[in-house]
């Protein structure tokens, strides 16, 4: 008897997920896309398919499993314990990440294995410049280049095809830098995921509850637009999450104060470091 029919995902944000609510009904249309392929699927048919696919799949070394205290990497490290596949879970410790969430994998999840890059995300800065929404050279500092450094090659990821075109484009076991990505939760709608940590009783980071669709970096280049959308979540990050915007603020001007002194940034229009700082808040939209 399935938990759920496909049709019902909105249905269970009442269970334990006050804030959860409007998340996943923002989602409600993708999920209805998302079932029309999968027609009949419920849950437990979602997780017997991963946990085959995992086993599967399994190499002899065992998955690097990317955890980020997010609710798809929760379902991804919980999958691999049902599979009962040798896996060995690491965060990415980027330094701007909420603070909430640091804590939460420090007291949850205290086996998983925290990598820190090379260089801070204020360090990087000065060396290559703020970035930007289409060139997010953060994401493989922060992130990429400290799993790359890992002696194991099979990484489990929690991406999902419903999140992006550009996601759903990719194979479910794809390849980056010599590593070979695996997928497990790729199919599964949103609807699908609360489920799962609900029927099994998971912990999950309050911010969720609390409203906020993505747990992410703090300062993450994908709210610099002057977009509503944009402007209400980077808004509300900067009013929950002062001193990492300014620690961002501080970081940004610095490296434009130096372009000015190296005559670099004489023609342009922002004549100042506030200037500048607004505009690239907007995007330079």
């Amino acid at each position: 008897m399935p938990l759920l029919p496909p049709s019902a995902g909105e249905e269970i944000a009442a269970v334990r997920g006050r804030g959860r609510t409007t998340t996943r009904r923002e989602g409600k249309m993708k999920n209805a896309i998302r079932q029309q392929a999968f027609p009949g699927y419920d849950t437990n048919d979602y997780i017997a398919e991963s946990i085959a696919f995992l086993q599967e799949n399994e190499p002899p070394e065992g998955f690097f499993v990317g955890f980020s205290g997010g609710k798809d990497s929760i379902v991804s490290l919980e999958l691999c314990r049902m599979a009962g596949v040798k896996h060995h879970a690491y965060y990415s410790c980027t330094r701007i990440d909420p603070p909430e969430v640091v804590q939460f994998i420090r007291t949850a999840y205290p086996s998983v294995q925290w990598l820190y890059p090379k260089m801070t995300m204020w360090e990087a800065i000065q060396k290559k410049a703020p970035p930007l929404r289409m060139q997010r050279w953060c994401c493989e500092v922060l992130k990429k280049e400290p799993a790359r450094e890992h002696p194991l090659k099979h990484r489990i990821m929690g991406i999902r095809a419903e999140e992006s075109t550009r996601r759903a484009s990719r194979p479910r076991i794809d390849s980056f830098s010599k590593q070979t990505i695996y997928k497990p939760i790729f199919a599964w709608p949103e609807w699908a995921v609360w489920e799962f940590i609900e029927s099994r009783g998971l912990h999950y980071p309050s911010l969720y509850d609390e409203g906020f669709s993505r747990i992410g970096c703090v300062v993450c280049p994908f709210i610099l637009s002057s977009s509503p959308g944009a402007t209400r979540q980077r808004k509300e990050s900067m009013r929950r999450w002062p001193g990492i915007w300014k620690a961002y603020e501080h970081a940004v001007k610095k490296w434009f104060t130096a372009k000015m002194v190296e005559g670099l940034r004489s023609n342009q229009r922002h004549r100042t470091p506030e200037d500048y700082w607004q505009a690239y808040l907007r995007g330079f939209e």
